[in-house]
């Protein structure tokens, strides 16, 4: 059986569609327009490999159920919406989202950035690799997709700790936000600089102690971001 994936559309000929294309392209697709069944069926204990979210829906909209996975879950999450205005673009990544897509797309592109984050997931659960990286303060177990800022634990979602761990695998180099950005959604779009920004803040809030003034992410002006380099 090929990947697993949850389908949360209200519109029945969109849900449809999407769903007839993505079985033709090998996938396991379980299609649901109701956010509260999106909710059950994604923490349901068969699990799926990647959510595709749509954002405009009846009841509880997509940036809610997004919110709410995002503080239990790390399953990749793909918004697909019709507001391609950058507002909501932010909106979708700060609520915690990997993706977001603007309707509408090509079937080629939709599949390329599934396969995409499927290939990272695979590789990040299977790759042995170096399995911890430690900074004064803060250290990232790159097998257990866990962080510890201050000695505390912090939950990342996934397109955060892949930034985060990229970063730190290699301290002190200037990455641009096109570079930071292109591992993460698999192709660069107008929009990317912006979630990059986006992403950042996100991480910074999260394992700085002053994130105003961020010790450990490390804005290089006109160029883009670094990790500092551990100080005796």
């Amino acid at each position: 059986m090929g990947p697993k994936i949850l389908l949360v559309e209200d519109d029945a000929v969109e849900r449809e569609l999407l769903r007839d294309v993505l079985r033709g392209e090998n996938m396991y697709v379980e299609a649901v327009e109701d956010s509260t069944q999106a909710l059950d069926r994604c923490l349901d204990s068969d699990g799926f490999d990647l959510l595709l979210l749509d954002t405009d829906l009846a009841g509880i909209d997509g940036f809610s159920i997004c919110r709410e996975l995002r503080a239990r879950t790390s399953i990749p999450i793909v918004m697909l919406s019709v507001r391609d205005d950058e507002t909501s673009v932010v909106d979708g990544l700060e609520v915690g989202a990997d993706d977001y897509l603007t309707k509408p797309f090509s079937v080629r592109e939709l599949t390329s950035r599934i396969r995409a984050h499927l290939r990272r997931q695979r590789r990040d659960t299977t790759n042995p690799g170096r399995e911890t990286l430690r900074f004064p303060d803060l250290e990232i177990d790159l097998m257990r997709y866990r962080v510890l800022a201050q000695g505390n634990p912090v939950e990342l979602s996934a397109a955060q700790f892949k930034i985060l761990a990229l970063l730190a695998s290699n301290p002190g180099r200037v990455y641009s936000r096109e570079q930071i950005m292109e591992p993460i959604w698999g192709s660069r779009s107008p929009s990317n600089s912006r979630a990059a920004d986006v992403h950042i803040q996100n991480i910074r809030r999260k394992i700085e102690p002053d994130p105003g003034n961020p010790r450990h992410i490390q804005t290089v002006r006109g160029t883009g971001y670094r990790l500092a380099e551990a100080r005796d």
